[in-house]
């Protein structure tokens, strides 16, 4: 709570300065490599290779891609041999000889180095569907929020849960706890809840029950409650549902900023206020799993973002 390191090519490789020697430089060859490349689309390096700022090897290496990751394809057709690729945020040309498409769905999704677990794959992949669509403003910004959000949660280590929706723990006098679904934390406790790792206290209905009417036009508040209740795992017409939709006060509030799109508003402003303008001592470190692969320092938090910016690009509609 709050409060593949690089593979350098050598000469060795490929003549010092040069790309790996190319195995066809014909298009139709490349064409067959990418079994044919869609714009949009996520591409896997098979070898370590250049990332240039225009189509040729006349131009300067601006990165050097690792094997295994991945990339955007900004362009199904290529410029000669190289297709314009954009990598975590920085665009170039590469050779496609040296790439592959990657099955939708079947993309290991990497942050700051880290393949993610299952579990935070999987929840990413799910936000991308359910969460940044409905997100205010442009794509830009629904980008923005999704990937600051997303960093915060995965470094707390909520998005490592297998359904982080209903995930609510209150800080206590004796420490932190997880509580249950109808349950409150205490006036003044720290209490961070659903998959936005966002705090409880500071909210006020009025606002969140705004919130959802705002994000989810056509639907009301019992309406997003309800399903945000079924999406956290509850059953329709059960008794903790029918408590989540009928609940009030402080209940109610933590029950509407585990909607996904709510929560990653309200806590947007928040992490770019505390780890991005600033650099409190909470946003980072090593003391856990989670924290040392996403936020060991503020440049690697940053990196990470761009990353989650980048996921999100491919997969969200």
């Amino acid at each position: 709570m709050r409060a593949t390191n690089l593979v350098v090519l050598t000469c060795a490789l490929t003549g010092c300065g040069v790309e790996p020697p190319d195995p066809a430089d014909d298009t139709a060859t490349v064409a067959a490599k990418l079994q044919s490349p869609v714009a949009g689309g996520a591409v896997r390096a098979t070898v370590a290779v250049n990332l240039r700022a225009g189509p040729s090897t006349a131009y300067a290496v601006v990165q050097v891609v690792a094997a295994g990751d991945t990339a955007t394809l900004l362009s199904a057709a290529p410029s000669g041999e190289f297709f314009k690729l954009d990598h975590h945020g920085t665009v170039g040309w590469s050779h496609g000889a040296y790439w592959e498409t990657v099955a939708p769905g079947s993309e290991v999704l990497t942050v700051n180095g880290w393949a993610l677990t299952a579990d935070e794959a999987g929840n990413v992949r799910t936000i991308a569907q359910s969460v940044v669509p409905h997100l205010a403003g442009t794509r830009a910004d629904r980008l923005r929020v999704a990937s600051r959000v997303t960093w915060w949660s995965l470094k707390e280590g909520v998005l490592g849960l297998a359904n982080p929706i209903g995930y609510s723990n209150c800080n206590t006098a004796s420490g932190d706890r997880r509580i249950g679904p109808l349950e409150t934390c205490a006036p003044g406790r720290a209490w961070q809840v659903g998959a936005s790792a966002v705090q409880v206290p500071g909210r006020t209905l009025a606002d969140l029950e705004a919130k959802a009417r705002a994000l989810y036009p056509g639907l009301g508040v019992y309406d997003v409650l309800w399903r945000t209740a079924v999406d956290a795992g509850y059953a329709n017409g059960s008794a903790t549902l029918n408590g989540i939709v009928g609940s009030t006060t402080d209940l109610r509030r933590s029950w509407l900023l585990r909607n996904g799109a709510i929560g990653f508003t309200c806590e947007e402003p928040t992490v770019t206020s505390e780890c991005i303008t600033n650099a409190y001592g909470w946003c980072y470190g090593s003391g856990w799993n989670t924290t040392a692969r996403y936020a060991p320092t503020r440049a690697a938090a940053l990196r990470s973002m761009q990353d989650l910016s980048a996921i999100y690009d491919r997969l969200a509609p």
